[in-house]
């Protein structure tokens, strides 16, 4: 899960995830809240955010939570721990947000913790292998 707070800039490690996110070579999940959130952040981005909207696959938290002083953060809280994501990917790492490194099973990292990570790397090097295409 990549919880976006910001725009991904070209040169940084968000925009990568994005990348290996909308080529379905790592999984996205997003629940409807989280997609509302991804609108929010997107508004002045359509083409990406169609694209976001089309490569994210959906989730249906059945549990409502509020663990995260920031109120917003649970949803994606929410939607990681529905489907078990390794990962919670964000910024947003300081006390009230996501200040844990793990929820249950799920770790949170930074942006660049997440691509530094061994088995990211190989993802990574898969995709710049075979930059036009999917895997």
């Amino acid at each position: 899960m990549l919880k976006l707070a910001t725009f991904p800039a070209a040169d940084n490690p968000a925009a990568l995830i994005v990348e290996l996110g909308l080529r379905s070579i790592v999984e996205w999940w997003a629940s409807p809240a989280v997609l509302e959130e991804y609108g929010y952040v997107l508004t002045d981005e359509p083409e990406l955010l169609s694209e976001v909207f089309d490569a994210v696959e959906l989730c249906y938290p059945l549990t409502e939570l509020n663990v995260i002083r920031h109120e917003p953060d649970n949803r994606f809280l929410e939607c990681a721990l529905a489907v078990r994501a390794d990962y919670i990917v964000t910024v947003n790492t300081a006390p009230g947000h996501f200040g844990k490194e793990r929820f249950g099973p799920t770790r949170i990292v930074t942006p660049g913790t997440f691509v530094s990570l061994q088995r990211v790397q190989t993802l990574v090097r898969r995709l710049f292998s075979n930059p036009g295409q999917d895997s």
